[in-house]
């Protein structure tokens, strides 16, 4: 479940970084990266991207770490959401995310990529999905 990128096709154009920016009204950093890797292939080097944000883990770390249940899964659509109300800004969620996808905001608030659980809510796909030009984004929804 969640948002999985075909590296095969994207181009690392970053579309769906600005739609996700824009949709949540979000500067830098932001909710979805844009990891480019290089490596030399027949003498030629190769470059692939991979568009990444939280990839709603089935076992979540940042939520078993976390002291106050402020990172949860919801029962509906299966994303792992964050709770600004009980979270005390502790960061052990940032810590224990293996992929960096949870971070601090400019107003020392955390954040993460929210799977845009209200339009998912809707029937309609993440924005970055629905916005990539290559449909290098798969969204598959579920609460495995």
């Amino acid at each position: 479940m969640g948002i999985h990128c075909e590296v095969r096709k994207c181009t690392g154009c970053g579309v769906c970084a600005v739609a996700c920016m824009d949709e949540k009204d979000i500067q830098p950093p932001l909710l979805r990266k844009i990891v480019r890797k290089e490596r030399m292939e027949g003498g030629e080097l190769q470059l692939t991207f991979n568009s990444q944000s939280c990839f709603h883990c089935v076992t979540t770390r940042c939520a078993t770490v976390c002291p106050t249940g402020s990172i949860l899964r919801d029962t509906e659509t299966g994303i792992v959401i964050h709770d600004n109300a009980p979270c005390i800004g502790c960061g052990k969620c940032a810590t224990a995310c293996p992929f960096g996808a949870i971070f601090f905001n400019t107003d020392h608030i955390i954040q993460k990529c929210d799977g845009c659980i209200d339009r998912v809510r809707q029937g309609l796909l993440p924005v970055c999905v629905e916005a990539c030009p290559q449909q290098a984004l798969e969204w598959e929804p579920g609460t495995k």
